[in-house]
């Protein structure tokens, strides 16, 4: 069971996997118990200070017997010039601030009598969310009921320790003396609003500031409970950003199942290893290799045509032929400038180029050509690794949308949306590598679109595994083509049978 403690109220919404199972308040927390992919988690919101977080903290340890980690997420001010607003620090080392005992023999500034002098942790908990690479830093946070606003405080505080501190809490230092009593792991996040040396109390940047950090705070959250309930042994030290963003996102997008995609039995993913990751099984007997690349979204914008727009007496003067189609469009609130006039498209130089479909497809093709020349294989403890797969992404402006044959209207539902896209770029796929042998036991394009409701709407598509024969990605079916098509508004298609007159970028509602 993993315990969350933090001043900043937060709700996870019940959605795939996660439910509230309840939420309770005891003296002046709110405490939301969850359950997410098999792991429990408690979410205890607190009052500021020492007292209501060594309170938080027993609370949990009580109630909660299987209690075995105790994270503190929260927003907090620094005091080191490289830590800007957004900024994570992920802290295993916690002095107190305000603590001045100093009149008994051998205790320094900052310490308790016949406590250490520093509350430190260096536990396996902490390695294996540092593995996880969650883009935080290190930094040692100093507790105290007093928050410092100017740099003369700061300067008096530590010419009495004698050692800086990155960041300013009113919590962390009483949590980790408590955690540091028991055999539960503790580990700080700290994400920074300010630092506490600038004028930040009548900072103009107030509310925007606030809002970036408590959007980091989610996301980051997002991430932890995706590590903390995998059942793999995770190390991505040695991964690139890139490569780094392509794998949260398919933990986030299916969690630990995306691996399946290319092999079932794995215990570990570690990178660093000569490929993007290795993925090994409990006895090292069969690892097999990942690579991981992204088609850059920079190199097709410069392909792409201009975006097309409408003329706003245009659209307004349609035919009433499409009423119907004008009338679903205002009730998803899709905005004037983003309908298009088919027959009288303009050209709009200055906005943003998007991507027809063939050219993603083409570009995806030509990434999975190039990486089908390299024929070499890589090595784990010493043996060769008999399989490798190749993972590629893509993030590109593509536009356009999915409509039906007769009625016309958009289609709504993800899981069918993501189907009939990817048989749109499966189509292409096969035919521009139907000449191509790969090395690759299994080749996985993933690919995001924008959509309603979600941040993107997420297309895998994969090929048979086999390796050394010619590309071919399955499960195409022309069978839903009969009923849906995907419309490329970079297409020259007039055909009002098929498509109608008004084309938007997709936006699919997440049902």
């Amino acid at each position: 069971m993993i315990g969350i403690i933090s001043t900043a109220y937060f709700t996870v919404k019940d959605r795939q996997d996660i439910k509230t199972v309840k939420k309770y308040w005891w003296r002046n927390m709110v405490i939301q118990h969850l359950k997410y992919r098999g792991k429990f988690f408690i979410i205890a919101t607190i009052g500021y200070g020492k007292a209501n977080a060594a309170m938080a903290i027993t609370y949990l340890m009580e109630e909660y017997p299987t209690l075995e980690t105790v994270l503190n997420i929260d927003l907090a001010l620094s005091t080191n010039d490289k830590f800007d607003t957004t900024d994570t620090v992920m802290a295993t080392k916690f002095i107190y601030r305000d603590a001045d005992l100093t009149v008994f023999k051998d205790i320094k500034y900052g310490q308790i009598v016949h406590e250490p002098e520093a509350y430190t942790f260096n536990t396996e908990f902490v390695t294996q969310v540092k593995n996880f690479k969650l883009g935080v830093s290190d930094g040692i946070v100093g507790t105290s009921d007093m928050l410092i606003y100017n740099s003369k405080q700061f300067k008096e505080m530590v010419d009495k320790y004698g050692q800086t501190i990155d960041v300013i809490d009113t919590e962390a230092g009483a949590l980790a003396q408590i955690a540091k009593k028991s055999s539960v792991n503790f580990v700080a996040m700290k994400i920074m609003y300010n630092n506490a040396l600038s004028p930040w109390d009548n900072d103009p940047l107030h509310k925007f500031k606030i809002y970036e950090t408590a959007n980091t705070l989610k996301y980051l959250l997002a991430r932890l409970f995706n590590l903390l309930s995998s059942k793999y042994i995770i190390d991505f030290t040695k991964n690139t950003n890139d490569e780094l963003e392509v794998i949260h996102e398919l933990f986030e997008l299916s969690h630990d199942e995306w691996v399946a995609l290319f092999k079932s039995n794995v215990t570990s993913i570690i990178s660093g290893l000569g490929p993007s990751l290795m993925l090994v099984d409990k006895k090292a007997s069969k690892p097999e290799a990942l690579d991981i690349v992204e088609v850059l979204k920079s190199k097709l914008d410069d392909e792409g045509p201009s975006k097309i727009i409408l003329g706003e007496d245009e659209w307004k003067n349609a035919p009433k032929k499409w009423l119907r189609k004008m009338m679903f469009l205002t009730n998803i609130s899709v905005n004037d400038d983003e309908l298009l006039w088919n027959k009288s498209a303009k050209y709009d130089l200055k906005s943003n180029k998007i991507i027809s479909i063939e050219e993603v497809a083409r570009a995806v093709s030509k990434v999975i050509a190039d990486r089908s020349q390299d024929k070499s294989a890589y090595t784990y403890d010493g043996a060769t690794v008999l399989k490798k797969h190749l993972l590629v992404s893509v993030d590109a402006p593509i536009s356009f949308y999915i409509t039906h044959n007769v009625t016309h209207e958009f289609v709504e539902c993800p899981k069918q949306g993501s189907q009939l896209v990817a048989n749109e770029f499966m189509k292409y796929l096969n035919e521009q590598l139907a000449e191509v042998e790969s090395p690759f036991a299994k080749i996985v394009v993933y690919c995001k679109v924008p959509a309603e409701g979600v941040a993107k709407l997420p297309v895998i598509i994969t090929t048979k595994s086999k390796a050394n024969q010619a590309v071919v990605f399955e499960g195409y079916s022309s069978k839903d083509q009969k009923t849906y098509t995907v419309v490329d508004i970079t297409r020259n298609d007039y055909d009002p049978l098929k498509v109608g007159s008004f084309k938007v970028t997709v936006r699919l509602k997440n049902l």
